[in-house]
C-alpha cells in the first residue's frame, strides 16, 4: 500500500487557503506570495468594503452579502492561485522521478541526490541541499547498471 505525501498537496493547500487568505501559500512555502494576497485583501477590505459592513461582520448581523464580494472574489482567486501552484509542483516533482531514477544522470548532466531527489552537480561528493555524501561511482556505471537490470 503506497502512503500519499502530504508535501505540496494541492487539496491541502486548496483547503489552507480557503481557511485564511494567503495560508495555503505559507504551506507551500511561496511566503512573498502569501504576504501578497494578504496585502491585497486588506487594501481592498479598506477601499471596497463600506465601514457599515465591516461593523456589521463583527456583529453577526450582515444581510446585504453584496458589499463583501471584492475580498470573496479575492479570496477566491488566492485559493486557485495556491492550487494551480501546488499542482505544477506536484507534477514537477513526478515527472522529475519518472524521467530518470535516483542517483543517475540527467539530460543536463545533473545527478539526482538519493536523499532529497534535488539536482546535484556530479563532481561534488555530497549534495549541497541536504549535504548527504554521495558515492564516488562513476555516472557510467551507474547508466550501465540500471541498463543491465532492466535487461
Amino acid at each position: 500500500m503506497e502512503r500519499a505525501s502530504l508535501r505540496d498537496n494541492p487539496l491541502l493547500a486548496t483547503l489552507l487557503g480557503a481557511i485564511v487568505t494567503g495560508l495555503g501559500h505559507l504551506y507551500l512555502r511561496r511566503w512573498l506570495r502569501s504576504l501578497g494576497w494578504l496585502g491585497v485583501t486588506v487594501v481592498a477590505s479598506v477601499l471596497f468594503v463600506p465601514e457599515s459592513t465591516m461593523a456589521a461582520i463583527d456583529s453577526g448581523t450582515l444581510t446585504d452579502p453584496l458589499p463583501v464580494f471584492p475580498l470573496v472574489l479575492i479570496s477566491t482567486a488566492s485559493v486557485l492561485d495556491a492550487y494551480l501552484i501546488a499542482r505544477r509542483k506536484r507534477k514537477e516533482m513526478n515527472g522529475r522521478g519518472d524521467t530518470r531514477a535516483l542517483g543517475t544522470e540527467g539530460v543536463d548532466g545533473t545527478v539526482a541526490c538519493p536523499a532529497c531527489g534535488k539536482d546535484v552537480d556530479p563532481d561534488l561528493e555530497f549534495c549541497h541541499w541536504c549535504t548527504t555524501e554521495l558515492d564516488s561511482v562513476d555516472i557510467t556505471e551507474l547508466n550501465g547498471l540500471d541498463e543491465h537490470n532492466s535487461n
